[in-house]
This record gives C-alpha cells, structure tokens and sequence, in this order.
C-alpha cells in the first residue's frame, strides 16, 4: 500500500467518525439540555474525538514533510493527541465514577487528575528534550521512550473505571451496571487493526463508535430513569423485583424516606423551588449511599434506598452517612 493510498484510508476512516459524532451530537441535543454533570463530561468526551479526527489527519498529512512550518504543526498535533487520548481516557473514568455512584468531590477530581498533569508536562519537555517522540531532520516521527509513560496514563484510568464497574457489580451489581465493554471493546479493537496494519489511523474513529455504544447505553436507560432526578425510577424498582426472585442468596435492605415539610416548600416558594429541593435530595442520597447500594425516586418526595447488604452494621452505616449529608447541607 503506497503512502497516498495510506493517506486516503486514514481520511476515510476519520472522516467517517466526524460524520458519527455529529449525528450523536444532533441526535442527543435533548438530553444535552439539562445541565448535568454527566451530559458536561459527554458532551466533552464528542468535543475532544471531533478535533481529534481533524487533528490526526493533519498530523500524518505533515509527517515526513521537511521544512520549519511543517515541524511545528507536526509538534502541535503530536502534543495534541497524547494530550486529547489522555483527557479522554479521564473523561471516561469520571463519566463512570459519576453514572454508577456519583459526582467525585473537587478534591477527588484534583487527585484523579494528577497522573493527565503529569502526563502534560512530559509532553512540554519533550518540545525542548526528545523523550516521549522526536522530529529527525526530514520531520519524520520516532517514539522516544517516554511514549510508553504516557500509554501507562491511559490504560491507567481505562483500568480504573473497569475496576470501579468490577467492584461495584461485586458489591451488588444487580443494582447498578454500566456496559464497559461497549466503550472499551471498540477502541481496543481498533488499536489492533491499527497495530497491524502500517501507517493507518482508527483510534479516534474507534473513539466515536465508543461513544455511540456509550450513548446507546444510556438511551436504553431512560425507561428506568427519572427525567428530573436522575435517580432509578418506580419503572426500575418493578424491575428489581422480578429479578430479585429468581436470585439464590440475595439479600437486600430496603429503606423508605421522605421529605419533612415538602408541601411547605411548594405551597411557600412554588414548585419550581419545590422541583430544586428533590434534585438537591437526590444528590445528597446519591452521595451517601454511593456503592452500597442505590436510590430510587418512589414517588413525590419519596424515595427508596435500597442496600446491597442485610448486615445491620453496614445498614446503620448507610443511615448515618444519609443524615450526615443531609445535616452538612441544612448548616451550610
């Protein structure tokens, strides 16, 4: 295969997950309309894939092209690209963090976005000092062996999610389940057509179609979602309760709460205020009961907590986060 014809696949190819992303954005503009903190890492992770694509082109359309103009769009695009696979890898993590338990705190996130600053930094040295890829005298690219560094970035947050879906279905999956393989299983496949094949590109078209398979995900859920919460809704909870009965040795605890003087809030302020309350409801159960179990939105301002455990010590432990949440939120 000759390099124009090389050229023409790699265009092809990222010019087909343009299209695909676009068509995801038009068709989920709906649900990109509530301002929530998933729909924020969504709508990121098509950002980043769209640029992506333009990107890679443009980086293999000045690869081996001699001249200074050519060598600085050639590092502008590399230091993209190890900069964009790294920040997509930590969107995905943080898309699952939040979807199977919920929104990591600001210093969590600062934490969990230590190993991407790192990463970035490599990649500014390497501008002045060769170590993750290097430019010879006819602009070529040559990985360094720091590139190797950077990978290790990647899969470490590819790992992580994959071990907070494992330890969650551990805990109690039937609760809560998360399809990694529809976002993981395409890249990697990719990756290996890629690897084998010289001198072509199908990473960040994987990318797009990792996001569709995400989406999709999503879509299936709506069903079993509550539009204002968010939380599972009564739908979910019937659900539950068929395949409850066809488990050996399952043992749930459910816990039945509402809201003290909700009808106060409604009738005082109106139901638009009333309508933030169990959005803020919600987010404060969420956070307290996290892995162990779930929420459910039962009806008004009635919700279902239902734990992964019958052990009254993790019970009463679910019980007492709940009220500290709650309690932080009325100081505050």
């Amino acid at each position: 295969m000759d390099i124009q014809a090389n050229l023409l696949c790699i265009f092809a190819a990222n010019f087909i997950g343009i299209l695909l992303l676009l068509v995801l954005f038009v068709c989920n503009i709906w649900r990109f309309r509530y301002n929530t903190y998933e729909n924020k890492i969504l709508i990121l992770m098509i950002i980043v894939a769209l640029i992506s694509c333009v990107v890679i082109v443009v980086s293999y359309l000045v690869d081996g092209k001699p001249g200074m103009n050519y060598k600085f769009i050639a590092h502008v695009t590399n230091s993209y690209i190890f900069t964009a696979n790294m920040f997509s890898a930590m969107l995905w993590m943080l898309l699952i963090e939040t979807h199977i338990k919920c929104e990591p705190s600001t210093r969590k996130k600062t934490m969990l976005a230590i190993p991407m600053l790192i990463g970035m930094v490599i990649i500014f040295i390497n501008l002045f000092v060769p170590c993750v890829y290097e430019l010879d005298s006819e602009n070529v690219y040559h990985r360094k062996a720091l590139f190797n560094a950077l990978l290790a970035i990647d899969i470490f947050y590819m790992a992580y999610a994959v071990v907070i879906c494992v330890l969650t279905k551990t805990k109690g999956g039937l609760f809560k389940f998360f399809p990694v393989y529809l976002y993981i299983g395409p890249i990697f496949i990719c990756l290996v057509i890629e690897a084998s094949i010289p001198n072509i590109s199908l990473a960040w078209a994987g990318q797009a179609i990792a996001i569709a398979g995400v989406l999709a995900s999503l879509q299936n859920e709506i069903i079993y979602r509550d539009q204002l919460t968010g939380l599972y809704n009564r739908a979910y909870l019937t659900y539950l309760q068929k395949n409850l009965l066809s488990k050996d040795n399952c043992h749930i605890t459910g816990i039945m709460l509402d809201m003290n003087d909700f009808k106060i809030i409604n009738d005082n302020y109106g139901h638009a205020k009333g309508d933030i309350a169990l959005q803020q409801m919600a987010k404060l159960l969420k956070e307290a009961v996290s892995d162990m179990g779930n929420v459910i939105r039962y009806a008004g301002d009635e919700f279902i907590v239902l734990i992964n455990s019958h052990k009254q010590i993790i019970i009463d432990a679910c019980i007492e986060e709940i009220k500290n949440c709650i309690q932080k939120f009325n100081d505050s």
